[in-house]
């Protein structure tokens, strides 16, 4: 199993003790605050061959996160309710709609939705650094689940109500190759911090 791949479901994990009881499913899924609208900065991700991409500064970086991420999480939320990927597919990496993907199945599987938002915020810029000829960022940020229920079939929310509200996460976004897109989510061991 990839790191990608184990980061991704200890996420996964955590967002599960935040909205369920126990239940032994994924949950990747969460309708975010939608990003005010606006311009992005973008920084000049193109470069002479031969030459290190050009990074974003620390600014730029969390506009283009702050950006990226909320609407990632909106389209995979969108995903699990359609079947529907397209969309994810255009702002996050394979390995990211693949989990997406497995924990919509396993949501249905158990006849399980979430209603009302997640949101996404608390954004601060860890790093931003050249990876192999790529541009990568990663930020801290926090998910916030104190708007939403986890529903059965019969309409019952199940999420416990010692499931925490609002879980620190990292966010690892970067470019593919020259778009950036959501790869990854790992939690962040700060109790704090959200």
């Amino acid at each position: 199993m990839r790191s990608g791949e184990r980061s991704r479901r200890a996420v996964t994990a955590a967002l599960l003790v935040m909205l369920s009881v126990g239940s032994a499913i994924g949950v990747s899924g969460c309708a975010p605050q939608e990003p005010a609208p606006g311009s992005t900065p973008s920084p000049t991700l193109s470069a002479p061959l031969g030459t290190a991409p050009v990074l974003p500064t620390n600014e730029e970086a969390l506009a283009i996160v702050e950006e990226l991420v909320p609407a990632a999480i909106a389209a995979e939320v969108r995903a699990g309710t359609t079947g529907d990927f397209a969309e994810l597919e255009t702002l996050a990496g394979p390995d990211y709609v693949t989990e997406a993907r497995t924990g919509a199945e396993n949501m249905a599987a158990e006849s399980l939705h979430i209603t009302g938002q997640i949101h996404v915020d608390s954004f601060a810029v860890q790093s931003v650094s050249v990876d192999h000829g790529l541009v990568v960022i990663r930020t801290y940020g926090c998910y916030d689940i104190s708007s939403t229920q986890l529903v059965d079939v019969t309409g019952t929310n199940v999420r416990g109500s010692e499931v925490p509200v609002r879980v620190p996460v990292v966010f690892r976004v970067q470019t593919d190759p020259l778009d950036f897109k959501l790869m990854e989510t790992s939690p962040w061991p700060s109790s704090t911090s959200c």
